[in-house]
């Protein structure tokens, strides 16, 4: 269990984001649903946890993913990936939601964004995700 200062957001039913220090790795676990507010606030933590801890490496399991507003990804593609470019992001493992949709979506989203900017693997358990992320 991380320390209660290696918590970057934490949201019940909604996601957590906190720091793992046995991979050092950012880690997004999500539980839910976001709202604008949920999600913009989730996506702040994810670049400040890479920053302070001069991360470059980010997984996202979004098994329990719920489907979110097209315009806040829309927003996070604009704004969010560009933040976490400067923060040091350069591979990112999503364990992809279970929902088939929400699972298209964020594929979808995210295959627009060009291989040379960061790598982006999908995998369907978090130990495939993570052996990727710390190989």
């Amino acid at each position: 269990m991380a320390a209660a200062r290696d918590i970057y957001f934490n949201e019940p039913g909604v996601a957590s984001v906190s720091w793992d220090a046995d991979d050092k790795l950012v880690l997004v676990e999500w539980t839910g649903w976001a709202d604008s507010a949920e999600f913009a606030a989730l996506l702040d933590a994810e670049v400040r946890a890479l920053r302070e801890h001069a991360s470059s490496r980010l997984l996202a399991d979004c098994r329990r993913q719920k489907v979110l507003r097209p315009e806040d990804q829309e927003e996070a593609d604009r704004e969010w990936i560009p933040r976490a470019l400067a923060a040091g992001l350069k591979r990112f493992a999503i364990v992809l939601p279970t929902s088939g949709l929400a699972a298209t979506n964020l594929q979808d989203r995210l295959g627009k964004v060009p291989s040379a900017i960061f790598d982006i693997a999908y995998f369907k358990e978090v130990d495939e995700a993570r052996a990727w992320l710390t190989r």
